[in-house]
C-alpha cells in the first residue's frame, strides 16, 4: 500500500468524525432534549384505567392459577415465609413497603405512607416499572384487565391488612 493511499484513509476517516460531531452539536443546539408534555402514542392495555368495573367480576378461582403462574415464583402466599419477594398474605389494604423482613427498593420505600388498594394493585400489575420506576421487580406486567381482575380477588382471599395473621406454622 502506498502512503498516500492510508494518508486519504485516515483523513476522510478523521473528517467523517468531524462532520458527525458538529452534525451532532447543532442538531442538540436545535432540537430541545426535552420529553413531551403528552406521548406520541399510548400501548393498549398500558393506560391507567379505574380497576373498578374489571374488579366486580374478578374470579379468586382463576386468580389463583395467575398467582401460581405469575407470582409463585417470587413470592409466597401465607404469612411468614421466606422467598425472593415479600409474602402476599394480607396484601390488600396494607401499606406499601411494609413487610419488615424484606429489602424493598427505594423506590417502593418512598411510597411507603400509601396504602394497596384495589386500584394502586390494578396499577401495579398493570406495570409495576411505570407504578413504581425503579422498583427491582422484574414482572412485565398484565395488560388484561380482566386477569388483574382475577388475580387481585384471589389477593383479597388471602386476608386484609387489618385482620389478624395467623402465625406461620412450625
Amino acid at each position: 500500500m502506498k502512503s498516500i493511499f492510508l494518508n486519504r484513509l485516515g483523513a476522510a476517516v478523521v473528517l467523517s468524525l468531524g462532520m458527525a460531531g458538529v452534525s451532532w452539536a447543532a442538531g442538540s443546539a436545535v432540537v430541545p432534549d426535552t420529553a413531551p408534555a403528552h406521548p406520541a402514542f399510548s400501548v393498549p392495555g398500558m393506560e391507567k384505567a379505574s380497576a373498578e368495573v374489571a374488579l366486580k367480576k374478578g374470579n379468586a378461582e382463576r386468580g389463583a392459577v395467575l398467582a401460581q403462574q405469575f407470582c409463585g415464583i417470587c413470592h409466597q402466599f401465607k404469612a411468614g415465609q421466606e422467598s425472593v419477594g415479600p409474602d402476599l398474605a394480607g396484601i390488600a389494604g396494607r401499606k406499601i413497603a411494609s413487610v419488615t423482613v424484606y429489602s424493598y427498593s427505594p423506590a417502593l420505600v418512598a411510597l411507603n405512607n400509601q396504602s394497596w388498594t384495589d386500584q394502586k394493585l390494578s396499577d401495579w400489575l398493570t406495570s409495576p416499572m411505570h407504578f413504581a420506576p425503579g422498583t427491582r421487580m422484574s414482572f412485565p406486567g398484565l395488560p388484561s384487565a380482566d386477569q388483574r381482575a382475577d388475580l387481585i380477588a384471589f389477593l383479597h382471599t388471602l386476608g386484609h391488612a387489618d385482620e389478624k395473621a395467623s402465625p406461620p406454622a412450625q
